[in-house]
């Protein structure tokens, strides 16, 4: 599943726009100060500092919604799918247009098992940009896994997960399949 995070780059390059007369107040360029060391925390697996460093990007300025976005992509990133969900329906109300964060709300509802919610997802994230390849990608995963029981959906994450070293959350997965009764073949 894939999630987009902006590389250093692209981060520095919306820092500069929203220096560059855009946003001009001392709170703004706190904000965006602290936005961008939370992507350096990201980058670091400093999961915990990343998202105290996205709170003060938005409590200096509470319409800012890539430390919405941001900030819900950590959440993702820690498990904490419903958390990332509210903050992903916040970056959508602050800003709809960004399918980005459709993609990404579409991951947090797809981790949770939730995929006619991330079909929805990554179908508006492909309206607002057909040539945006990632929702594709996920949109056809969720619905695969739609077609198969939720036991066999936990199992078959379990190994997604147990491939990228994620023992922990595999572990949980293999436990909530064999809870709904399911038996590897």
């Amino acid at each position: 599943m894939k999630s987009c995070i902006l590389t250093g780059t692209a981060a520095a390059l919306v820092a500069l726009f929203l220096l560059s007369g855009c946003g001009d107040s001392g709170k703004e360029k706190q904000a965006i100060e602290a936005f961008n060391r939370g992507n350096g925390y990201t980058r670091e697996g400093e999961l915990d500092k990343a998202i105290a460093e996205f709170t003060e990007a938005i409590r200096l300025n509470p319409k800012y919604a890539e430390a919405y976005d941001y900030r819900g992509q950590t959440y993702n990133e820690k498990g904490e799918y419903d958390k990332a969900i509210v903050d992903f329906t916040e970056a959508i109300r602050l800003d709809p247009k960004y399918a980005k964060t459709y993609n990404n709300r579409g991951v947090a509802y797809y981790l949770q098992g939730n995929f006619d919610k991330a079909i929805a997802d990554y179908s508006e994230a492909i309206r607002l940009t057909p040539k945006f390849a990632e929702p594709y990608y996920n949109r056809d995963l969720a619905a695969m896994m739609g077609e198969q029981t939720k036991a066999e959906a936990y199992y078959n994450r379990g190994i997604a997960y147990e491939k990228k070293g994620y023992q922990a959350k595999a572990d949980a997965d293999f436990k909530k399949a064999k809870e709904l009764g399911y038996k590897p073949k």
